[in-house]
């Protein structure tokens, strides 16, 4: 009798402790063993994504105080060409007013330093060439100095300067390209008489209208970047003083930073890009590119994905809730090729039906951006991927419904499309190597 009683008492304690742990919250960290352990929910790993190339018929290169130089091949991209125009400033104060001595020129030199960015082979020559511009650098849409990669001006054919260099290894430091000696004692002497072309800004821009700085195409066989900043020096003018004690001096020019851009132009030679007009904007489908699909910067080319047959998910269970959704990238092998590499880091937005970004992706503190999170296979390279996680992305697209126009897209993560390159190559799901994964874990009740 005491036993029985001992043992109801017990069994009481036991029930009270469960109904008190009940009222606990307790937080649930799903892992991917877990979900997939659960009876009501559905894994699928190859859920259809669409995906396709946007670009643009052509974008803004102004201000941004970089310099695009150079000429290059790619195999798969076709021809780039790209080449920066520059409007000098005249300097605050000419220190050779007044002045009584003789003075001797040394030398007029370009000043530019290299990022340690390229798009190509860095260890080849590098030959820049640089012309005086013959058209003053004018806004010809009069929209408030904004200029794009398409946008031309008038130069002398004639260099004034050019000199071929090795950018291996040389990020951040300058390079000095010497100009041609007579326009450098040409500008010696108008600030010697106190000319009245250096008199007022406009009058010196009318005299020295820029220049524009770009490469050859018969040594130069990469794309490079240049760092110049508005504020710092891009001319030098080094000169002498006659004196008992030769002194020297220089005069530098700065640029105006609203009046630099960078000319870029493009020549598809594969065929997968027979559908690609420059000069226009497109959207095109991976099935019109050779099922592929391309992330270029220097082209103004992203990635579209959309999900057409997200709605079936419903038919599953009268109540769905997508638990995770998380993407995956995984770039094609001629994405990476040498002497081509991965972008470190790659942006995903929510877009609409015009194909821009709109909304970007965050970590669950909604303070740290999604870039990918790339992951390298080094041993096989099978495994190299970016991954995001669209979970509540896709279950907002469920709400939505039928009409929505929503949809994502990859882009590059530069601050300018034309400040570097980032370059990515995805192969469709009807291509037999599908580049893009949609894993989606399903709650059904």
């Amino acid at each position: 009798m005491k036993f029985s009683t001992c043992v109801q008492y017990l069994s009481l304690i036991a029930v009270l402790a469960i109904l008190i742990s009940s009222c606990e919250k307790v937080n649930v960290e799903f892992g991917e063993s877990s979900l997939a352990a659960d009876p009501n929910i559905v894994y699928l790993d190859d859920y259809q994504v669409d995906i396709a190339t946007f670009k643009t018929d052509s974008f803004v290169t102004s201000s941004n105080q970089i310099l695009s130089l150079g000429y290059h091949y790619d195999t798969v991209f076709g021809v780039v060409k790209a080449g920066s125009y520059v409007q000098l400033k005249l300097p605050a104060s000419n220190p050779l007013l007044n002045q009584t001595l003789a003075v001797t020129l040394d030398s007029l030199e370009l000043i530019i330093k290299s990022t340690g960015d390229f798009y190509g082979d860095s260890s080849r020559p590098f030959r820049i060439n640089v012309f005086r511009l013959t058209q003053n650098i004018i806004d010809p849409t009069n929209s408030g100095d904004t200029y794009y990669n398409s946008t031309v001006f008038g130069y002398d054919p004639v260099a004034i300067g050019q000199q071929t260099v090795s950018l291996y290894g040389r990020s951040g430091s300058a390079l000095h390209i010497r100009l041609s000696d007579l326009l450098g004692q040409e500008l010696l002497s108008k600030f010697k008489a106190n000319h009245e072309d250096i008199s007022t800004e406009e009058r010196f821009i009318n005299y020295f209208k820029g220049l524009y700085i770009t490469t050859d195409s018969i040594i130069t066989n990469s794309l490079a970047y240049f760092s110049a900043p508005a504020d710092s020096m891009l001319i030098r003018l080094n000169y002498h003083d006659n004196g008992l004690f030769p002194e020297k001096k220089y005069i530098d020019f700065n640029y105006t930073k609203a009046k630099q851009l960078n000319h870029i132009e493009f020549r598809h030679t594969n065929s997968k890009f027979a559908a690609f007009i420059n000069k226009r904007t497109q959207l095109i489908s991976s099935e019109n590119s050779g099922n592929q699909v391309f992330l270029n910067s220097n082209l103004n080319a992203y990635i579209k994905l959309r999900f057409p047959t997200i709605l079936n998910l419903k038919e599953l269970h009268p109540y769905i809730r997508v638990v995770k959704a998380e993407l995956l990238i995984k770039p094609d092998a001629a994405s990476y090729a040498s002497p081509y590499q991965l972008p470190k880091t790659l942006y995903l937005y929510t877009t609409n039906e015009n194909n821009y970004p709109i909304s970007g992706f965050y970590l669950s503190d909604n303070a740290t951006r999604q870039t990918g999170n790339l992951s390298v296979d080094y041993l096989f390279g099978e495994n190299t991927h970016y991954s995001y996680d669209i979970s509540a992305y896709i279950n907002n697209l469920i709400a939505e419904g039928q009409f929505s126009k929503s949809a994502l897209v990859l882009t590059p993560s530069l601050s300018g499309y034309d400040t570097g390159l980032q370059r990515l190559i995805l192969n469709d799901q009807n291509s037999g190597k599908t580049s893009v994964q949609l894993k989606l874990y399903v709650l059904g009740l």
